[in-house]
């Protein structure tokens, strides 16, 4: 049997848990959102109101901080306990001014530095129990999605094919999109910090060096060259991030009979690849001489050259003459997916308010995986998910999409092989690129998706125990509903229409809980496969949640 999932999955998924604050949809004046941003060079945090218009929304404010003790993480991979208190430190007091400005969540998004530290996790678990701020990690590609809907809003009349570069501490995203999706997008280790340390350790400089870093740079973009050349090219690029602006001001001190040309606002302005090859040659000798760059803070002019190098490689790669640089960048997209997804932001961006949907369709098309059978499993899982809430669970809406997320891709691992497929899962899943979601969801859906069969989660698996353990709960409850949804679609014939739960209360008090499961099915429906399947999985089941289940059929 097959059906349109569309509009189901679009229902079944939910698209306001990124507010945190269902109460805010009801404020007249839109919610007050604060986003930090937790960069390897700085720590930036803006904080916006939604306008009850739904097509724009104000900055309130904004704070900056370097936290150059960060950088020292992406050559340690290791967070020093020093660099942890100065964080900690900073984010409180960011805390505190978003609170003074109205925000009612503050949610923090961290890149390369936390990203690649053995405790960043650790980390980002303290920052969230003793600031009670939403930090979560997000892989490269993410950034990059993020990054993209800051530009969007941001250039409003901005049209067709363009590129956007956006060179950070540890990384440097490059994207190709149009307003309507992304074509191109990818994260590369090429950030200013990353490659400060790695070619000029302890401000030392050399022709040589110089020299090495050009053709490292030109030698991981070739690749990539290539790719956007393939997907059509672009017609604009668009400049995004710290290092680009400083850049820009360096261009406009050049270039300006304005006394100060640094407090100017650069949004807007054009950088040509000719004036930035002036530029990197004017910083390569100034840094070889031992000179200060000018116009440039101490913090960002520690990081600048290796910064130049990699825009002007980039320009050359991609065969930009020239770019426009956008003061939005991550921050921004944070907010304005947050906003949109909750239905306060409109403005022509309405279609990426679902992007993890997106996603998930999209690693079902590339692993061909049977999107009836993942549909249905994920509307049973969902069934029951809802229906044993304050019985079984407590869990919210953002496990509800975790699980569902869990549900539609338990069965990509089959691309490799049928055997042992539910861990091939997991790879895939911790692997496969998907978009909307934090590094910490996609280890709880690759878990989930993991354990839909085979084994019960055990401590002695590396990826459970890893794991806090509320986390390993979840993975525990959202896998044994996974294994009866699954179950109850085994012949891949979608036979059942719907399902019912029943406890029975009364024999709570002198033994397990007893569970019914009422299943309509089509109509003289061979209901062997989904019987013997529910008998396999169902112990797991009966474990975890201490009861006894019955499964009964109605057609």
């Amino acid at each position: 049997m097959t059906r349109d999932t569309t509009k189901e999955n679009a229902k079944n998924f939910p698209v306001l848990d990124e507010l945190h604050d269902a109460d805010d949809l009801r404020l007249k004046e839109g919610p007050v959102l604060a986003c930090i941003d937790m960069g390897t060079n700085s720590f930036h945090m803006i904080v916006c109101r939604a306008s009850h218009e739904h097509n724009h929304f104000e900055v309130i404010t904004r704070m900056r901080e370097a936290v150059p003790f960060f950088r020292t993480s992406l050559t340690e991979h290791v967070i020093d306990p020093e660099s942890e208190k100065h964080a900690i430190r900073i984010l409180r007091r960011m805390r505190d001014h978003a609170h003074e400005k109205g925000a009612r969540t503050i949610t923090a998004v961290a890149t390369s530095a936390v990203r690649e530290s053995r405790n960043g996790a650790e980390l980002l678990r303290k920052i969230r129990q003793e600031l009670n701020i939403d930090a979560k990690r997000i892989s490269g590609r993410e950034e990059a999605r993020l990054i993209y809907l800051g530009v969007l809003w941001r250039l409003p009349k901005l049209t067709g094919q363009f590129a956007i570069v956006d060179i950070g501490g540890g990384s440097t995203e490059i994207i190709v999109a149009d307003r309507a999706r992304t074509i191109f997008s990818e994260s590369y280790k090429l950030g200013a910090a990353r490659l400060t340390a790695q070619y000029f350790p302890k401000d030392k400089y050399t022709p040589e060096a110089l020299a090495a870093l050009h053709d490292e740079v030109r030698g991981m973009l070739r690749p990539c060259a290539v790719q956007i050349a393939a997907c059509g090219g672009f017609n604009q690029l668009i400049g995004t991030s710290g290092t680009i602006s400083a850049l820009v001001k360096i261009n406009k001190a050049m270039h300006s009979k304005v006394s100060s040309p640094d407090k100017e606002p650069v949004h807007g302005t054009k950088l040509t690849i000719s004036n930035l090859e002036k530029i990197v040659d004017y910083i390569e000798k100034a840094k070889l001489a031992g000179i200060k760059i000018k116009g440039v803070s101490s913090d960002r002019g520690a990081t600048i050259l290796a910064g130049a190098i990699v825009l002007l490689e980039t320009m050359r790669s991609l065969g930009a003459n020239s770019l426009e640089y956008c003061d939005a960048a991550l921050r921004e997209g944070v907010v304005v997916d947050r906003f949109v997804r909750g239905g306060w932001l409109e403005s022509g961006l309405t279609q990426h308010r679902n992007p993890r949907a997106s996603s998930v369709h999209e690693l079902l098309s590339k692993y061909g995986s049977s999107s009836e059978h993942t549909s249905q499993v994920a509307r049973l899982a969902l069934a029951i998910f809802d229906q044993s809430h304050g019985k079984l669970h407590q869990y919210d809406e953002s496990v509800r999409g975790i699980l569902w997320t869990a549900a539609m891709l338990h069965d990509i691992g089959t691309f490799i092989a049928r055997k042992g497929h539910h861990k091939h899962s997991f790879y895939l899943i911790k692997n496969g690129g998907l978009l909307g979601h934090s590094e910490e969801e996609i280890d709880l859906i690759a878990c989930i998706a993991r354990y839909h069969r085979g084994n019960e989660p055990k401590e002695s698996h590396g990826e459970f125990a890893a794991l806090t353990l509320e986390e390993r709960k979840l993975v525990a409850d959202m896998s044994a509903i996974l294994r009866i949804a699954e179950a109850l679609d085994r012949s891949h014939r979608q036979i059942v229409r719907s399902i019912k739960l029943t406890f029975d209360s009364e024999k709570k008090n002198k033994g397990p809980q007893h569970l019914l499961i009422n299943v309509s099915t089509a109509k003289n429906a061979d209901t062997a496969p989904e019987s013997w399947a529910f008998e396999e999985k169902k112990p797991v089941f009966e474990k975890q949640f201490a009861l006894t289940a019955e499964l009964q059929f109605i057609d």
